[in-house]
């Protein structure tokens, strides 16, 4: 697709770091799957993604975690 951000790029699947913070919870994921800029860098992720992301970062806080690096699953 055609980045929405810089206008000039188009998006090809990768994979991307994303770091998430809950109050005093912060949670890092590697290896997500994206769709990523090939001009400017940015990273799409798709909803189903997304909410996953979401998710886990959501029972992290929940659970008490203060800082966490996965990959993502």
């Amino acid at each position: 697709m055609k980045c929405p951000i810089c206008k000039h790029g188009n998006t090809h699947p990768g994979v991307a770091s994303i770091t998430l913070e809950r109050g005093d919870s912060t949670v890092m994921f590697k290896s997500v799957p994206a769709e990523i800029c090939d001009n400017c860098g940015e990273v799409y992720h798709d909803a189903k993604v997304t909410k996953s992301l979401l998710e886990q970062a959501d029972l992290a806080a929940k659970s008490g975690v203060e800082i966490d690096v996965r990959r993502y699953a």
